[in-house]
Parts: C-alpha cells; structure tokens; sequence
C-alpha cells in the first residue's frame, strides 16, 4: 500500500499524528470539529464568488476533497497529495496566484490579519507549498501562494498573497519522507504535541497522551459524571487554555527579564529586530489603599463596601 500524506496534513505540528495518519490508523473526529470542517465547505463556494464580485478571475475546483483536480508529488516512501481550492489572477494586477479559502472565528482572523500567513498559519503555507508543487508537476505556472480568509463572525475577507520558498518546500518533502519511513511513532514529546494532544483525532491510540478520567467511560459511573462529547470536549478546552495561558505568562516573564538586562538596564528605551520594535518605560499609577482605610476608618467602609458576585471555574485533572 502506497502511503499518502495530505496536504492539509503536512504542516501540523506533531509527527506522531502525522505517522498515524499515513498508516492507516482510524481517528475520532469530534461532533464540533466536524460541524467547524462542514461550516467551512460550505462557505467556500459563497468566498469564491465574493472573489469574483472583487474583480478576482477565479479557476475554482469544486468539491473540497472530492474535487476533480488531485495534485500528487511522489517522494520517497510515499506521495504528498491535496486539492487545491482555486486559481485566481486580476486582469490588471497578480497573475497565476495559487490560492486556498479559510474561514476562521474572530480572535484568528485578526491575529491573522495583523501577523500574516507565514509567522500566524504556518500550516497553510505548507499546505499551499504542497499544491503548488504538484502544480507546477502537472504542467501549471505558479507565479505567488495566497490565503483567502473569511471571518466567520461578521464576513470580513481578506487575502494574504506570499511567494514560494524553494527551501520550504524541499523541507516539507524531507519532513514527509521522514515519516514515511517510520516503522513506529516517533518518541519525540514536545511542547507543540503537548498543546496539539487534546484536539487530536488520533489520542485514544496515542500512548503519548493520556485522557484526563473525566473522558473515560467510566466517568459517567460518578454522580456528576458526564459522556457529553460537547461538555467533554469543553472541560479539555477550558484545561488546555489554562495550561497555555500559564506558559504564556511564563515566556512574558521570561522575555522581559531578557529586555531589563540587555536593554533597558543599558539605557535603552527600545529596541528592534527579528520584525519587532519594543518600546520600554515606566508609569507612575496612583491606587486607593483600600487596607489602610479600612483599619482607620472601619464604619465608613462597610458603609461602602458592594457585595458582587462571579462565576469562578476551577479545573484540575482527576488522577484517581
């Protein structure tokens, strides 16, 4: 059996999902996961004639996976393979531009937006480095790679149009290669599968990954257990988010003790590289002692003092 590796595939982060996924292995697409892939087919005819109403000359090939046009580059141990979204070119301006069709929520399309495709979407330009080879394999010239992106919260497109880096592209065929010749999953356990781990289609043959006992099927023997896939998979978002939100915390402390000692304790108000400028000063903030005033004026601050009520979600992993 030839082993395949999707396009759409080729840029995730973790090898191992990738060495399942070219060997055959079932994964378990989560009911969510599947209505956001269903929400995006069906907004991909409706983008495409947005692109035209713009001005856009569109060659699209309908159909998302079963589109007629397969692009296929043969590697050794395997193939890379995918179906591109369209073709677009403007009869006054780009020409021959390979393009595929996203839509995102909100939060990812600004950051999107703001970032750009390569530094914010790597995965996407790997994926369109894998059409474009096959393009230009099957007689096509290519002449830019762009994401066509689509807010789904209020419609907003936009298109981020980037050149083909040869370099990238003998490094994802190397990548693909790698993984073809594997005859196990990789051991490697680093951070991006930690973060991809709860998402994955692949976790319940993962050895790697261990569901926390809440996703067992014996959580529903306990009296507040549940087996709703939606509330199951909320309880892994909402611990994923907090584990992501305090290694975020940390890189941010981390960066800022490397600026205080290379940068601000030089004298230096800012600095600039690798496509950033970070400006550093200090602000003076005035507070209401709220301690003090209580222990001198005690009365007065019960007087004042307006009860409020939150909704705190406390979430730990069940090791037992």
């Amino acid at each position: 059996m030839t082993k395949l590796l999707r396009a759409s595939k080729a840029g995730f982060p973790c090898m191992r999902n990738l060495y399942y996924s070219v060997n055959g292995y079932d994964g378990t697409v989560s009911p969510k996961s599947q209505r956001i892939f269903d929400v995006g087919t069906y907004l991909e005819p409706l983008a495409v004639e947005w692109l035209r109403q713009d001005g856009w000359v569109v060659d699209y090939n309908q159909g998302s996976q079963n589109a007629p046009l397969e692009l296929t580059i043969p590697v050794k141990g395997g193939v890379l393979a995918g179906h591109p979204d369209c073709f677009i070119s403007r009869p006054d301006g780009l020409q021959n531009v390979l393009a595929d069709i996203k839509t995102m929520n909100d939060r990812a399309f600004t950051l999107w937006k703001r970032e750009g495709t390569i530094k914010a979407k790597p995965q996407y330009v790997d994926q369109l480095h894998i059409y474009a080879l096959g393009a230009v394999l099957n007689g096509r010239n290519i002449e830019h790679l762009a994401v066509v992106g689509i807010n789904k919260n209020n419609s907003d497109m936009h298109i981020d149009v980037f050149d083909f880096d040869n370099e990238r592209a003998e490094r994802i065929a190397e990548r693909a290669q790698l993984i073809f010749s594997l005859d196990n999953p990789p051991s490697d356990n680093s951070p991006a599968e930690n973060w991809c781990c709860p998402y994955c289609e692949f976790s319940a043959q993962c050895d790697i990954f261990t569901p926390p006992v809440s996703q067992k099927a014996n959580a529903t023997n306990t009296p507040n257990g549940t087996d709703n896939p939606d509330v199951i998979e909320a309880l892994v978002n909402l611990a994923s988010a907090r584990a992501i939100a305090k290694h975020a915390r940390e890189l941010e402390d981390n960066a800022k003790s490397v600026l205080d000692a290379h940068v601000r304790r030089n004298g230096m108000a800012s600095v600039q590289g690798g496509g950033f400028i970070c400006s550093i000063s200090q602000r003076a903030s005035s507070r209401f002692d709220t301690a003090a005033f209580k222990k001198l004026h005690p009365d007065l601050a019960n007087q004042f003092t307006k009860q409020s009520v939150s909704v705190v979600y406390d979430i730990k992993e069940v090791t037992a």
